[in-house]
């Protein structure tokens, strides 16, 4: 009998929401303008289903809006994917420390008067665990924000503030190292200015966006007990399902190995894999052990999840 190998986790769930999310964002932005730079020089092909009146942009301007309007959706789908990896992080029992839920929330905070911003509650993120992340990050998605409250809300107040802009310039030869000779004070200056940033400025501003997510999700996973996460990540996923005690009944109904089994199956479509090129410090638990914590008879998960099954129906 072959050894079945140990499930393995190098992200998250709400990692995976984030890196779809702001992945797609960044590869149809890039289409987008393709697309766009290329019909300036050929006739248009328009959709079948085009049934409105249409022509080319007739001046600059008019390209421009065309170009602005595909910068300004990229930047909101990516500050939402930040906004929801939060709240998912949070939604998960005992990831993150539970002090900060109403932050990753952006609940009202009554020092403030008001709800965080999402560029403050990334930094609460990176402030509680110090160390994990570079700290030109948080800065770099305190632009994003405040560019995108700007660019596509034209918010007249808040925004960036002095000390974050000279940080941000202490962190110009990082920039400049680390991203492809970003110009990261070119950017404050269109920033600055109200201008649209350039397409290198978003592109710094996402990756480095990205960069934070990555570093600060691995280090969360690393500070967690395998059997415990395996626990928390299945309760979430039970809950987070169109119905919690239907997808209960489905999984342990059977109990034992063929529980386990579902769940594992469960797990690899949630940040779990089987991959030999993980990292030595991923977090994993093996077969057995998994087994053995979620090896259950469908009454002992409701009763460990917190679900009511049904009195009536098949099998009860």
């Amino acid at each position: 009998m072959s050894r079945q190998p140990s499930i393995c986790f190098e992200q998250s769930p709400a990692m995976i929401v984030f890196r779809r999310t702001a992945g797609d964002a960044n590869r149809l932005l890039n289409t987008l303008l393709v697309g766009l730079e290329t019909l300036k020089h050929n006739a248009p092909v328009k959709p079948t289903d085009f049934v409105l009146a249409w022509s080319k942009p007739a001046t600059p301007g008019e390209w421009l809006e065309t170009r602005n309007f595909a910068l300004r959706g990229t930047m909101v789908a990516v500050v939402d994917a930040l906004d929801r990896y939060l709240r998912i992080l949070s939604r998960i029992p005992g990831l993150t420390a539970q002090e900060l839920d109403d932050t990753l929330n952006g609940r009202r905070d009554p020092k403030i008067d008001r709800r965080p911003t999402v560029s403050e509650r990334v930094a609460s993120l990176c402030a509680h665990y110090g160390g994990a992340v570079s700290p030109a990050y948080p800065l770099a998605v305190g632009l994003l924000v405040a560019w995108r409250n700007r660019f596509v809300h034209s918010e007249p107040k808040g925004g960036l503030s002095r000390s974050q802009s000279l940080e941000l310039v202490n962190y110009a030869k990082f920039f400049e190292e680390q991203f492809g000779k970003a110009d990261i004070k070119a950017a404050l200056k269109r920033y600055a200015a109200r201008e649209a940033p350039t397409l290198r400025d978003l592109s710094t501003l996402v990756a480095a966006s990205q960069r934070l997510v990555t570093d600060i999700d691995a280090h969360i996973l690393h500070l967690q007990d395998p059997e415990t996460y395996v626990v928390s990540l299945t309760r979430y996923l039970l809950y987070a399902s169109e119905d919690p005690a239907a997808e209960l009944e489905r999984i342990f109904f059977r109990g034992g190995v063929g529980a386990a089994g579902r769940v594992h199956a469960m797990l690899l479509e949630h940040g779990g894999n089987h991959s030999l090129n993980r990292r030595q410090s991923a977090l994993r638990l093996s077969r057995i052990r998994l087994n053995g914590v979620l090896g259950i008879g469908r009454n002992e998960a409701a009763q460990l999840f917190g679900i009511q099954r049904p009195t009536t129906g098949p099998g009860v």
